[in-house]
C-alpha cells in the first residue's frame, strides 16, 4: 500500500515510558555517527563539576519512567540520588499493602537495574573525546562535567540496586493479581510480558476500553509496527484516534500522532498542516522529542524560520534546566547544531524576532513545561 512505503524506511525508536510501545519518530540523533575524535592537543575542556545537575536530570529521568503512577516525590529523589536501595524499601512497604501503583514502579525500577547491570557504556574520557569541536567552550565543558557525573551516578546506583531486596515472586504475583482483578495499569503492565499475542492484545484492549492512556498508546504504536512491517492493516484507522485519546494525557502520543499524521502512516492522506496543532502542543509541554521532530518533520517544516528557531531556543532552555534526563548530552550536541544551522540562515532582524518569541513562549509555557518532565 501507498501508505506503508511512504515511511517504511524511517526510524522506529523505543518509546520512553513504556518499554513494550514502538512509535515513529524523527531520525534520532543519537543513531547519528559520532564525532571523530579530537586530534590529541586540539582542545582541551575543562569539565565543570555538574553532580548536582545530573540530580536534576536523573529526577527528570525517573519522573518519566514512572509516568502515569502516582509515587511519592521522596521516592523518585531517592532514586536520583541513586539511593535505589532506600527507593525499593519504601515502594515494598507500600505495594505489600495493596498500592498497585507502587508495586507496577517496583517493576520498572527492577528493570531499570537490569538495565544497568548490562550496560557498557564507553569510558567518560572517550566520549568527552568525542564531544563535536564546534561546541562552545562553556557548553562543552557542561557536557564534560555531565559526563563524569552520570559515570559517577551510575556507579552509585548500580551498587544501590546490588543491594536492594527485590521480592521478585511477590511483585509479579501481586501484578497479575491485580490485572485479573480489572486495574488497567497492572494489565498494561503485565501485558508486555505476556508471550502470547492473543492474551495480551486482549488485556491491552479491556484498559484502552476503561480509558487508560499507556493502554491506548501501546495499542496504536503496535499496530503501526504491525502495518510498517506489512503484517496486517487491520484496524489500521484505528491508530489516529488511539492516539489522540492516548495524548490527552501522555506527551509523547502527540508528537507520535503529529508525526504519523504529517506522513499519512494511518491510511489517511498526509495532513502536516493538521498535525502541526498536535505536535506544538507537545512542545509546550516539553516534550524532548518534540523539538527534533519540529526540526526534522513536515509539520515543523512548515514553520516560519523565526518561529521553528524559537521553538528550539525554548527547548534548549528546557534542557538546560535538566528536563531531558538521561539524553542531556546528546541534545546539548542537537540543539546546538540545529539553532546554529537555522540562525545561520537569518539575518538580524529576523534572529531578534525569535529571540523575543522564544522569550514569550518560556513565559506562558516554562514552568508549566518542567513540571510536566520533572525538572521543576
Amino acid at each position: 500500500m501507498s501508505y506503508v512505503t511512504r515511511w517504511s524506511a524511517l526510524l522506529w525508536a523505543l518509546a520512553g515510558c513504556f518499554s513494550s510501545a514502538i512509535a515513529i519518530e524523527a531520525p534520532d540523533a543519537s543513531t547519528q555517527p559520532a564525532a571523530p575524535a579530537q586530534p590529541q592537543g586540539a582542545r582541551e575542556i575543562k569539565p565543570r563539576d555538574e553532580s548536582a545537575f545530573v540530580q536534576v536530570l536523573q529526577r527528570s529521568a525517573h519522573h518519566r519512567n514512572l509516568t502515569g503512577l502516582k509515587i511519592a516525590p521522596d521516592v523518585v529523589a531517592a532514586l536520583a540520588k541513586g539511593d535505589v536501595a532506600g527507593a525499593i524499601t519504601h515502594l515494598s512497604q507500600q505495594a505489600a499493602g495493596g498500592n498497585n501503583d507502587a508495586n507496577i514502579a517496583l517493576v520498572r525500577i527492577q528493570h531499570w537495574c537490569n538495565r544497568f547491570a548490562n550496560a557498557r557504556p564507553p569510558e567518560a574520557q572517550a566520549q568527552i573525546a568525542r564531544l563535536p569541536p564546534t561546541l562552545d567552550p562553556e557548553r562543552a565543558a557542561r557536557a564534560a562535567g555531565v559526563i563524569l557525573a552520570e559515570e559517577s551516578y551510575r556507579k552509585t546506583a548500580s551498587e544501590g540496586c546490588a543491594r536492594a531486596q527485590f521480592d521478585y515472586g511477590g511483585i509479579e504475583g501481586r501484578l497479575r493479581a491485580a490485572a485479573e482483578a480489572g486495574d488497567p495499569a497492572s494489565a498494561t503492565e503485565l501485558a508486555q510480558f505476556i508471550r502470547d499475542p492473543e492474551r495480551r492484545q486482549a488485556m491491552l484492549q479491556g484498559a484502552a476500553d476503561k480509558g487508560f492512556a499507556p493502554a491506548q498508546y501501546v495499542l496504536a504504536t503496535g499496530r503501526l509496527m504491525a502495518v510498517q512491517r506489512g503484517e496486517t492493516t487491520e484496524n489500521v484507522a484505528s491508530i489516529r484516534l488511539l492516539l489522540k485519546q492516548a495524548g490527552l494525557s501522555i506527551n509523547k502520543a502527540k508528537v507520535d500522532l503529529a508525526n504519523c499524521m504529517a506522513l499519512g502512516c494511518d491510511g489517511h492522506p498526509a495532513d502536516a498542516a493538521g498535525a502541526a496543532a498536535f505536535g506544538t502542543d507537545a512542545a509546550r509541554d516539553g516534550e524532548p522529542g518534540a523539538f527534533l521532530s519540529m526540526a526534522r518533520m513536515p509539520w515543523g517544516m512548515r514553520m516560519k524560520l523565526d518561529q521553528l528557531l524559537a521553538w528550539q531556543y525554548f527547548g534548549d532552555r528546557l534542557s538546560e534546566a535538566g528536563c531531558v534526563g538521561e539524553n542531556y548530552v546528546t541534545a546539548t550536541v542537537t540543539f546546538d547544531q540545529t539553532i546554529k544551522a537555522l540562525e545561520q540562515r537569518m539575518d538580524a532582524a529576523t534572529l531578534e524576532r525569535a529571540r523575543g518569541q522564544a522569550d514569550a513562549i518560556w513565559r506562558d509555557n516554562g514552568e508549566r513545561a518542567k513540571r510536566e518532565q520533572g525538572c521543576g
